[in-house]
């Protein structure tokens, strides 16, 4: 899941449902996230757990996170929320933290409510400050969205005007904790008359600080970036596999870049693929996107579109095909990626939540390195304007 900065397009994850899974509501934060296993960890690491969860959708890396009122111990911990590393910020249901009394953001006395765009709808819902903490590490009294908040039901129409056009109707998750390139996700927000809040203008001119931020880049140390870190899955996929997100790089032993391919981006946090004999100069890493989406090109009469109605938009060819990608790197070298394209409809039907083979089809100038890519790497994300040994941010970077 993705927005992409200044451009306002947006790649959600298509979804894809595993046989023998059903979804199943997420109003709760204290249901299958809460029993899948965890790894021994350090103070600034966190698990991922790529599973059922409660979307039941294939290639969806789930995370927990604890979110406390401001300044106090009064906190709720909740599971089952996606890791995206293709948008910017925390959003929650506002149905998981109902214990919960965050202050709201306010301009000019009126309430800010945001209207964050992504393709498969738009995410309407106020800003309000909370602590956010994952394991050691705090980030204090940030900005965050809330989703599905019963105070806030009237949309204006340009941010879609129904709650059909909301994605917290198809998330199927808690929310999503979008740890991407950026600090602040410089999407739209509106400044809400109290007492009508169907009377909301545009505030073009909210400052940054008061956008719904990056937690990592708001913790007082280990805030320079992350690392995604997921085992290899075999060609038939898992049904659970179970890795870290480890926060900072090169900012204590467990985080270092040494040896990592590193692929800096355009200020809008795009780099260039060549595949096919054809260059993506729009190409992004994205832990919210279920697969590897690019267009099939002069590959379309193997890489065909599958029949099933609930695969629309994923390739199912014949037989697995095997794929070679170049990546631009750092002084304008190139790096080589391989992967593989199976049948998504043989796929799911082995009833797994975790594959390395998925593709799929997507439009434009677009490469989408979506989850797939994170099996058997360490990923790393380095935040626009912090340094690290692999460079100033906005970057990415890999090692096998």
């Amino acid at each position: 899941m993705v927005f992409l900065r200044g451009l306002v397009i947006a790649f959600f994850t298509v979804i894809l449902v595993a046989c023998g899974g059903g979804s199943s509501s997420s109003s709760s934060s204290s249901n299958d996230q809460s029993s899948l296993p965890s790894i021994n960890l350090a103070a600034n690491s966190i698990s991922i757990n790529v599973g059922a969860g409660t979307a039941r959708n294939v290639n969806t890396p789930y995370v927990s996170v604890t979110i406390c009122q401001p300044g106090t111990n009064i906190c709720k911990t909740v599971d089952n929320i996606l890791l995206d590393t293709g948008s910017t910020g925390l959003r929650v249901l506002a149905s998981t933290i109902t214990s919960l009394q965050l202050p709201q953001v306010v301009v000019n006395y009126a309430p800010i409510l945001e209207c964050a765009s992504f393709i498969s709808g738009t995410a309407w819902g106020p800003v309000k400050l909370a602590d956010v903490k994952m394991s050691a590490e705090v980030a204090s009294s940030i900005p965050i969205q809330i989703l599905a908040d019963p105070a806030y039901r009237t949309i204006p129409s340009a941010c879609g005007g129904s709650q059909d056009t909301q994605i917290s109707n198809t998330l199927k998750t808690n929310g999503i904790l979008g740890v991407g390139l950026f600090i602040n996700d410089d999407q739209n927000y509106f400044n809400c008359v109290p007492t009508t809040f169907s009377n909301c203008r545009i505030s073009l001119s909210l400052t940054p600080n008061l956008q719904v931020q990056n937690p990592v880049a708001a913790f007082p140390v280990n805030n320079n970036g992350l690392i995604v870190k997921l085992p290899t899955v075999g060609a038939s996929g898992a049904n659970l596999i179970t890795g870290s997100l480890t926060f900072g790089i090169d900012t204590q032993t467990n985080n270092s870049s040494a040896g990592s391919y590193v692929i800096p981006t355009n200020s809008s946090g795009l780099f260039t693929t060549i595949f096919n004999n054809t260059t993506f100069n729009s190409s992004f890493i994205d832990s919210g996107s279920n697969g590897l989406y690019f267009p099939s090109g002069s590959l379309s009469s193997v890489l065909v579109n599958c029949s099933s109605f609930s695969l629309s938009g994923f390739y199912c060819p014949a037989v697995t095909q095997s794929y070679m990608a170049s990546l631009t790197l750092k002084n304008n070298v190139f790096g080589n990626v391989s992967f593989s394209a199976a049948n998504a409809k043989t796929l799911v039907a082995n009833g797994n939540y975790a594959y390395n083979n998925i593709t799929g089809q997507i439009g434009g100038n677009l490469f989408d390195w979506g989850l797939p890519f994170f099996f058997g790497k360490s990923v790393f994300i380095g935040i626009t304007g912090r340094t690290s040994s692999a460079g100033i941010g906005p970057y990415y970077a890999y090692t096998n």
